[in-house]
């Protein structure tokens, strides 16, 4: 299972520096020579299933290694990894085939592409069981935001500001919870269904003003709307030959991504007077209504509804500690990103759902565009508002995986790197008319909530150029907009504005 893990207290065997394991990634330990080694103890066997690893001027070479363990140290260590380094200084999560039991961990060099030293910033031992909190947001990053706000910091305060001020901020809101929500295609039929979303997007508001204010008052009323939705919600009305009722999946999806992201930091972000038997109401309502709408996915048309189901499966097992679900929703997420996002290395055509058999089928799902260039996904000729739902999914399904310390942003770079860029251009520059071999020179743009995520991974951790996203998140911190939220995606400016790799 590719469930989550929890960072090992550790300590370092003999008199080498604790600087490997000293949290900064600006110190680091030296071995000289091929076979140096550096070997942790964990203070006790445990049960461990992963290892990250930063090399210092990791940019510059590519280091050859080994990770064994053993549960005493005078014992031989078994070899449980082998492999090479990428070539960048990020903090690179290493997954074990299976969990391990171990006391003691050992990376050993075997060598690099410039010189025979070993030189480690930063190694890390991780135990079986989700990182709480764990989806979207982490601890780490929620005290930092914090501390800035704090400060009076920009872009963090005026976000800070603005969600106090709006709707969604205010003490006094109140749920409007149904017993079965029925939504129709494009809002045809809509019983519960703006409510539930309005009323999960209240919750995450004043869930992230209690963080960073420290008023319980706000996580209390964030809770009173789980809790009416919990309470009341018996089931999810879902006809997918009724237009009436087609919408169900989709709008379950939305509510796992949302809700779930709320509750998992009121359970596990501090003090909110969040009772187990309201949580184990929640919990039931997820496993019961939710998860079985979205698990197994959906193949058909646009893929938007897929990483949609796909964030909210992943949610869900973290925040219920299933690991088959977490498992599950991953497993979504990796089929449908190579679907969405062109890259030039596909083909003529892109790659899509086995149900896609023809060039005219697939041309039919990529709204009749039949010119393909890097950059461009599923839903670019639809709009670019559909278009910037599925990136939000992909990215917060992406930032939810690296709390939980695996790689997903790296998988998914070489595909997002390029669609961020295409349509940041695009959303800047709005060409009229639009280039002819493009959506028949015909594009829907319009600007949403959900370029800082994806900004902070790839400008500001990773250092690439990403020069159109930001000229767009240039214009939206200058005026603090988009200040609305929607679905999925809400005050990232807030969250994740380059916090870098807190």
């Amino acid at each position: 299972n590719e469930q989550g893990w929890s960072l090992v207290q550790l300590r370092l065997v003999g008199k080498m520096t604790p600087k490997a394991i000293d949290g900064n990634i600006n110190t680091r330990w030296s071995g000289s020579g091929i076979g140096a080694y550096l070997t942790l103890d964990l203070g006790s066997t445990k049960s461990i299933c992963s290892v990250s690893v930063a090399w210092y001027s990791g940019e510059t070479r590519i280091n050859t290694f080994t990770i064994s363990t053993a549960t005493v140290a005078t014992s031989t260590f078994a070899q449980v990894y082998s492999g090479s380094s990428l070539q960048n200084n990020d903090s690179q999560p290493i997954a074990f085939s299976s969990s391990v039991q171990a006391r003691y961990v050992r990376l050993t060099f075997k060598g690099n592409t410039v010189n025979t030293w070993s030189s480690v910033s930063e190694f890390k031992v991780y135990q079986a069981g989700f990182a709480h909190p764990g989806i979207f947001v982490s601890k780490e990053q929620l005290a930092y935001v914090k501390g800035r706000i704090g400060a009076g910091a920009a872009p963090y305060t005026g976000y800070y500001n603005k969600a106090r001020s709006s709707s969604w901020g205010q003490i006094t809101y109140t749920a409007k919870p149904v017993s079965v929500m029925v939504c129709g295609a494009s809002n045809s039929n809509d019983v519960g269904c703006t409510d539930a979303c309005n009323d999960g997007l209240a919750a995450y508001t004043q869930t992230l003003i209690w963080q960073y204010s420290g008023n319980v008052s706000y996580a209390t009323n964030a809770i009173k709307i789980l809790n009416a939705w919990s309470s009341k919600l018996t089931k999810i009305d879902m006809d997918s030959k009724n237009n009436s009722k087609s919408n169900g999946v989709l709008q379950a999806g939305w509510l796992g991504e949302m809700w779930v992201r709320t509750a998992e930091i009121l359970r596990w972000g501090g003090s909110s007077g969040w009772t187990s038997t309201d949580i184990n109401r929640f919990t039931t309502m997820l496993n019961t209504i939710i998860l079985p709408l979205v698990t197994n996915g959906w193949i058909w048309g646009n893929g938007n509804w897929e990483l949609t189901m796909a964030e909210a499966t992943m949610n869900i097992g973290i925040f219920t500690e299933n690991s088959t679900a977490y498992d599950a929703g991953l497993a979504l997420a990796r089929r449908r990103v190579p679907w969405y996002f062109y890259l030039a290395s596909d083909g003529a055509l892109p790659k899509a759902p086995p149900i896609y058999t023809t060039q005219a089928a697939i041309v039919d799902l990529w709204h009749d565009q039949d010119i393909f260039k890097e950059g461009l996904a599923q839903e670019t000729c639809r709009d670019f508002t559909h278009t910037q739902f599925a990136m939000a999914s992909t990215t917060n399904m992406a930032e939810t995986a690296r709390i939980q310390n695996l790689g997903l942003w790296a998988e998914f770079q070489a595909r997002l790197v390029p669609a961020f860029e295409f349509h940041s251009y695009y959303l800047i520059n709005k060409p009229s008319p639009s280039p002819s071999w493009l959506c028949d020179g015909k594009l829907a743009l319009q600007n949403m909530p959900t370029w800082e995520v994806g900004y902070n991974q790839f400008y500001v951790r990773s250092g690439l150029p990403m020069r159109n996203t930001t000229a767009l998140i240039q214009t939206y911190r200058q005026a603090l907009t988009p200040t609305t939220t929607n679905l999925m995606m809400a005050w990232e400016g807030l969250t994740h504005a380059s916090v870098g790799s807190v």
